[in-house]
């Protein structure tokens, strides 16, 4: 992302008090700007009508609309926006059936400002941010409900060259790093990145990642 650009945020959560508290936290930061709050997730998709913002920090328990739903139905509309799910549970399954529904991790909300920051940069870098456990329970999760090879009682094979790529993309890596540490070209690595897509039935990075993950962890 250009140095020069602010990243715009909004802020979705029934509790003003933690609306004020988020706002005031990132106020005061150079890289940042609230575009926009919500107390729901219906009013969050309202607003996201007149302003779209490059991440969203959402609660995931809200009246009406929760972040689980709420990312689901963002991330169908608007697929380029990033969401961090905030929480003061150490609730798996909501975590994990939001991150399935495309949140690209979670906070605690008791985070301090520059580690919120942090994260936000992180998870727009493609960065997953979540624990190894939610992690290897979300890949589990995803596996059963999305993997080709699961659902056809098939066990995933990677080559050894697509299992160099698949470690570099669970690490994080993007496309052209992947490229210079494996010393392919960009086209290549796009290919192999294609074909292990195809055997694992996703076409999501993120999603891919997690499958990746779990296989990894397993073997």
């Amino acid at each position: 992302m250009d140095s020069d650009h602010k990243i715009s945020v909004m802020l979705v959560d029934d509790q003003k008090i933690m609306l004020e508290g988020l706002e005031t936290l990132l106020s005061i930061r150079t890289d940042v700007e609230v575009v926009g709050t919500a107390l729901t997730g219906e009013e969050a998709l309202e607003r996201l009508r007149s302003v779209v913002p490059d991440v969203i920090l959402m609660d995931i328990r809200m009246p009406g609309m929760g972040g689980v739903k709420a990312t689901e139905a963002i991330k169908e509309l608007y697929p380029q926006v990033t969401i961090l799910i905030l929480t003061t549970f150490d609730d798996d399954a909501y975590i994990i059936e939001a991150l399935s529904n495309g949140a690209s991790g979670y906070l605690l909300k008791d985070i301090d400002g520059e580690k919120l920051v942090q994260s936000i940069h992180e998870a727009l870098s493609g960065n997953l941010l979540l624990t190894g456990k939610v992690a290897h329970k979300l890949a589990l999760n995803i596996r059963s409900k999305n993997s080709r090879f699961e659902q056809a009682g098939e066990e995933l094979e990677l080559t050894p060259r697509e299992l160099d790529l698949a470690r570099l993309l669970v690490e994080g890596y993007n496309s052209k790093e992947i490229a210079d540490k494996l010393f392919l070209t960009q086209g290549t690595v796009k290919n192999y990145l294609s074909g292990i897509y195809t055997k694992i039935g996703t076409n999501d990075r993120a999603k891919a990642a997690l499958l990746l993950k779990g296989y990894l962890f397993d073997h």
